[in-house]
Parts: structure tokens; sequence; C-alpha cells
């Protein structure tokens, strides 16, 4: 088992939009991934974590959305093309979105930085829980308009909730494991 986990995460990989083949995930791997998200750890048992899940229809409606964010709010002197069509390409590429919310209560007696830190860890969760499939892969983005008002509004959001982003997902022919990781003694040091 020790070697197994190990390895799960060694080969912990983002795999990008662009290597999705547009085919449509099974609902079941969805719920897993959504199921172990819901075991990270969080302060106070908060679960501080709210995920929408974007499929079908509202796939198409939520790419559109981030496409017109993205030429409404981009200064025309930054306005690229090539990444406007890649947004609307999504469609065709992408199976599923799971938009990353925070949610905190105004009396909380949380920490944010410790809620921001257990819904990243549930994100890590549904990227560990993704090497059980084959031929499915994942990729947490901060783009498509999670900064955005008109995002927020879209996905009809909470004052109490924050947008940190969309957890990406589609069928892959052929899942990248290999990575160039620097060694973690780079990072560390001892007192």
């Amino acid at each position: 088992m020790q070697n197994q986990i190990n390895e799960i995460i060694a080969q912990r990989r983002s795999i990008y939009p662009k290597e999705f083949t547009g085919e449509k995930i099974d609902k079941q791997v969805l719920e897993t991934l959504l199921r172990n998200a819901n075991f990270a750890p969080n302060h106070k048992s908060n679960y501080p974590w709210r995920f929408v899940v974007i499929a079908d229809a509202s796939l198409e409606s939520w790419v559109d959305k981030a496409a017109e964010i993205y030429q409404n709010e981009t200064a025309s002197e930054s306005f690229n093309q090539a990444k406007f069509d890649k947004i609307k390409h999504y469609t065709q590429q992408v199976s599923n979105a799971i938009a990353i919310v925070m949610e905190r209560e105004p009396d909380t007696k949380s920490i944010e930085r410790e809620d921001i830190c257990a819904v990243a860890a549930g994100v890590q969760n549904m990227y560990l829980s993704l090497s059980q499939f084959e031929h499915v892969g994942g990729y947490w983005s901060t783009g498509m308009g999670t900064y955005s008002k008109a995002m927020f509004e879209f996905l009809k959001l909470n004052e109490n909730q924050t947008l940190l982003g969309f957890f990406v997902l589609g069928v892959v022919e052929n899942k990248r494991t290999e990575g160039h990781k620097k060694d973690f003694n780079t990072f560390v040091s001892y007192l």
C-alpha cells in the first residue's frame, strides 16, 4: 500500500483541456471525485467547500459566459483572438466542469486561510482520485472568468461565497504520468 500511494501522488498530473477528446465521462466518476473531496481535512469540521457541477446544456452556457467575460473585460490592446477561440472550443473538448467555491458563514470562528487550504485539499483529493480512471483527466483552472462578478452571478453564488476556480474534466486517450519535478530538498530547511 505504501508504494502504491507514493506512486499515485508522484504520478498526479494536470491534464489540459486541449488533451481531452470531447467524450463524456460517466456520472459515477463525478460522484467519486465529489465524495472523495468531502474527506479533506477542514478546521472545526465546517466543510467550507461547495462544488457546482457544470454539465450538458449548462456547460455550453458556462463556456459562452466565460467567452463573453473575456471579450467584455479584456482591454482591446490585450485581447487575444486565439485565447478567445480556445475558450469557445471548450464545448467540444470538455466533458464537465466543477466550480470550486469556498463558503464562509459571517459568524464563523474559522480562519479564511484555513478554509482556502481545506478547499484546496478537497481539490487535491479529486486530482488523486482520478488515478483510478485510466482515461479521465482534470485541470484546476483559475481562468474562465473566475475573478469576474459576471461569473459569480452566472453561478448564482451568494455574498458568503468565493469562486476559487474550476476543476475541468475530460476523457483522454493517453494520460500523462511523467513529470519534471524539482527535488523536494530544494524547498526544505531544518531548524
